[in-house]
């Protein structure tokens, strides 16, 4: 591999992360975007990297044994654990590759610096539960083997999935050592219901747990005045060792589950801020891990594709790319999203202040 090369694992066995016809989440999105990298003509700057299954080793970082063991018995009499999320052996052997192919790009990312992508970030799986299309929670467990196999100090976890991380949200909840940011729909109108600003910790880790619920419809101001207002300070007075980030195209504004504004150049802003985190300011630590697997519809790979542009700093016309946009009709004026926006990070803040000094 060159040190030109962009990392990114993937397998043709991601085909597999299929949960059955009707189901919204569609597993061809890993190969179409493969093929949306060539055609970007960005395929020979990749570097696909094989994955290699967790072990339950590894599983155990984040998960206890009973819940382990239950998905082994749900996995093998093709089981649910929750109503929208089946499990079967090709999902339970795609999830071990997913959170495999984070462990990876820790050690990746620790020994030579810069990027690494997954198509990860299940974030919805907690300790002893699972749900939202999440047995295993990768981006945890990799985090956690940042800290405890490689020594790392501090990890921060931002999570700009539409839907709130609230599995990772509640592994760390208590843990000093992970700041967890997370920016989503307002938990009031959407899955998982969890992710108000009130939500910050507890214990050790109070003031550790971050949440930027933002109002359905926000578009590209909303985010980047969130981003530049929380995340960024967040970042340069946490210092972290490294950034895990994930989310995929769900706060797009065609997304078929979601409610949120963001068009391609708004995703591929928020990626960009990330970049400017990672290398840029007081918090620049150089390392990235980040996790793109969630979006739902016809648009996921574009969305993608403008977060890729934006994450890597390249010039690259992803709009010209895709298909027309579509844009949902409705929603607040500007006004109105502006004026919830300011109160919402107003509140965070008032809970906040206490820990942090930027605020």
């Amino acid at each position: 591999m060159g040190d030109n090369n962009i990392p990114i694992f993937f397998s043709e066995q991601l085909a597999k992360f299929n949960f059955g016809q009707g189901h919204p989440f569609h597993p061809e999105r890993f190969a179409s975007f493969i093929r949306l990298l060539k055609k970007a003509e960005l395929i020979d700057d990749i570097h696909k990297m094989g994955l290699i299954s967790a072990t339950d080793e590894d599983l155990r970082m984040v998960h206890d044994d009973n819940y382990l063991a239950h998905i082994k018995y749900l996995e093998k009499i093709n089981g649910r654990i929750t109503m929208d999320t089946p499990v079967n052996s090709d999902v339970t052997g795609v999830q071990s590759l997913i959170v495999g192919s984070g462990l990876q790009a820790a050690e990746l990312v620790l020994e030579k610096g810069g990027i690494v992508h997954t198509f990860g970030g299940l974030h919805h799986a907690g300790k002893d539960y699972g749900e939202g299309f999440c047995l295993y929670n990768d981006v945890a467990i990799t985090a956690k083997a940042l800290l405890e196999r490689h020594g790392q100090k501090r990890v921060l976890i931002f999570d700009t999935d539409a839907h709130q991380g609230n599995g990772t949200m509640d592994i760390f909840y208590d843990d000093p050592r992970v700041l967890f940011i997370s920016i989503h729909q307002d938990p009031r109108t959407l899955y998982p219901g969890r992710g108000f600003v009130n939500e910050i910790g507890v214990g050790a880790g109070e003031g550790y747990t971050v949440n930027i619920p933002m109002p359905p419809y926000s578009s590209y101001f909303q985010y980047e005045w969130a981003i530049d207002d929380i995340f960024q300070p967040l970042v340069n007075e946490f210092k972290p060792d490294v950034i895990i980030r994930n989310g995929g195209s769900d706060p797009y504004h065609g997304d078929e589950l979601t409610l949120l504004g963001l068009d391609y150049d708004g995703l591929n802003m928020m990626a960009s801020k990330v970049r400017k985190a990672v290398f840029e300011g007081d918090g620049a630590c150089g390392k990235l891990i980040d996790m793109m697997v969630s979006g739902y519809g016809d648009f996921v790979t574009y969305g993608w594709l403008a977060m890729f542009a934006g994450i890597q700093g390249l010039d690259v016309d992803y709009r010209a790319l895709a298909p027309a946009e579509y844009k949902r009709p409705g929603g607040y004026t500007a006004d109105k999203l502006d004026r919830i926006t300011e109160k919402m990070l107003a509140d965070l803040k008032t809970h906040l202040r206490n820990h942090w000094k930027c605020f």
